[in-house]
């Protein structure tokens, strides 16, 4: 709860100012300080196999972002074909399908941006057509030089003088890509290791190596420090000025002297204040934490469980929860800046897990007939199309939790944690039967507005597509991390930045 004396970075900067203002000096000095200590940045990227079913997807025109609720796919036949989207949006079924995967995220329009006209990058280390196109998909194209996530997360992992305890964490369900006798995973990152770099098939491989045997802390369950805060920047400020203000004070005459000792009062008793606040959070934080506990369905903590509950279709949503919650636990306390989720694999077709996860979701109008992402991978058929939109449709609403979920859990600084969050959504191809035209990427979250949000943008130069690696190149720069070179990019897409 804030009160009059509890200030925020933006008080103290603005009391700072007004009682500094006679002096240029102890206005540089202020700047300089707040400039070292930004606040913590964070990005979660969203993995769903096998592109989208396109014209079920994209928005109908550029500009304001709009989502259509009565967008349907009944008795309709959203397409995806080679050429770009904006050549046969409008065309056919287009009008009647346009934004019905996104209609979950309805209210969320101004949080979010979607960009087409991004070509998708073969990785340049396999021979294997389909190895190509997993290699490529957050590596730039270049996956001995490891994937982006794997890159952001040694990049974001000390930041405001605190570094996190792991770079950055990988979380799947069921991520085994097709073909994994032949020795590719998707996504191929060529570094790291254990959860943290590998693909696996159960989520709580990931949440027992970020929390170990003891799970993840309840609100109150024992020491926390605050790892980072507004008050150590104002200390440390005003330390410094009144260090300055004892130099100078005697300088100028009587009258001088007086003012500097009136000044020089008014930051000792504001930096005491400063100090009491910074000592009760302290305190508080010892007594408590964010509420990001969660509850973990009997057995599951045990890895080696004989019912084998991360192979059971009708868990699928459940582990997938598991995931979602993990994340957002790990960023809240600190664990990690960046984390991966991903969502199924086309593998699953040859894996161990079953083939039909999809159906036990009883989603409204499915039509039947095969349905998991290798199988949604090939063909035009209408059915098959219509489904795979009513299953994407399905993943944003779960994009949708973890955005709300984000945004009721507070950050150290008392404002959300979605305000110091983006979420990048990603995949291997664009649509059906391996393309890469028009790659689905989505951006949510504003980093304070840092980011351009509440757009549909197309980013073609001309009718030329730009390639992939260029948009997390820029994703990159916007969080702050400047990158000589992504994958093969040199180039980083600075249009998602406001």
């Amino acid at each position: 709860m804030r009160n009059s004396k509890h200030l925020s970075r933006r008080d103290f900067i603005q009391q700072t100012a007004a009682i500094a203002g006679a002096s240029s000096l102890q206005t540089a000095m202020v700047k300089s300080a707040l400039a070292q200590n930004n606040g913590i940045k964070r990005v979660i990227f969203w993995y769903v196999p096998e592109g989208c079913a396109q014209q079920a997807f994209w928005p109908r025109s550029t500009g304001t972002l709009a989502i259509n609720p009565s967008a349907t796919i009944n008795n309709k036949n959203p397409k995806s074909n080679g050429n770009s989207i904006r050549n046969y949006i409008n065309k056919d079924d287009g009008p009647a399908c346009s934004t019905y995967c996104l209609q979950p995220l309805i209210g969320y329009e101004d949080k979010i941006s979607l960009y087409s006209g991004f070509m998708g990058r073969d990785g340049n280390e396999s021979s294997d057509p389909h190895a190509k196109a997993v290699e490529g998909a957050l590596t730039g194209g270049i996956p001995s030089q490891g994937s982006i996530d794997q890159i952001l997360g040694r990049a974001l992992q000390d930041q405001g003088g605190v570094k996190a305890p792991l770079p950055s964490i990988y979380s799947a369900h069921w991520a085994h890509h097709a073909h994994t006798n032949l020795g590719y995973l998707s996504p191929v990152r060529k570094i790291g290791g254990g959860t943290r770099g590998v693909p696996n098939w159960n989520p709580m491989e990931t949440y027992h190596d970020v929390f170990g045997d003891a799970g993840v802390p309840d609100a109150g369950s024992g020491p926390r420090e605050v790892p980072y805060g507004d008050r150590h920047t104002a200390i440390e400020i005003m330390n410094s000025m009144e260090a300055r203000l004892e130099q100078v004070k005697c300088v100028g005459g009587e009258e001088a002297r007086i003012k500097y000792e009136k000044l020089l009062a008014s930051y000792k008793e504001l930096k005491d204040q400063t100090s009491a606040l910074l000592q009760s959070e302290i305190d508080a934080a010892q007594q408590s934490g964010p509420s990001v506990a969660f509850d973990i369905p009997n057995g599951w903590t045990n890895l080696n469980n004989a019912n084998k509950y991360w192979n059971q279709s009708a868990n699928f949503e459940a582990l997938m929860d598991i995931s979602i919650n993990t994340a957002v636990a790990a960023l809240a306390l600190d664990k990690t800046r960046v984390s991966m989720l991903q969502f199924s694999g086309t593998g699953t077709d040859i894996g161990p897990a079953p083939k039909d996860h999809y159906i036990k979701l009883k989603l409204p109008g499915f039509e039947g007939g095969q349905a998991h992402d290798h199988e949604f991978g090939h063909g035009a058929e209408s059915k098959k199309r219509r489904n795979q939109a009513r299953i994407f449709r399905w993943y944003y609403g779960k994009l949708a939790q973890l955005i709300k979920k984000l945004e009721d859990t507070p950050d150290v600084d008392g404002n959300s944690l979605f305000e110091s969050t983006i979420i990048v959504t990603a995949t291997e191809f664009s649509m059906h039967d391996h393309r890469y035209q028009d790659m689905p990427y989505m951006i949510a979250g504003g980093l304070g507005g840092k980011m351009r949000t509440g757009q549909y943008i197309d980013v073609r130069n001309g009718n030329k597509m730009r390639n992939n690696a260029e948009f997390f190149h820029g994703v990159a720069s916007a969080l702050g991390v400047n990158l000589a070179r992504f994958g093969t990019s040199s180039n980083p897409y600075t249009g998602i930045m406001s």
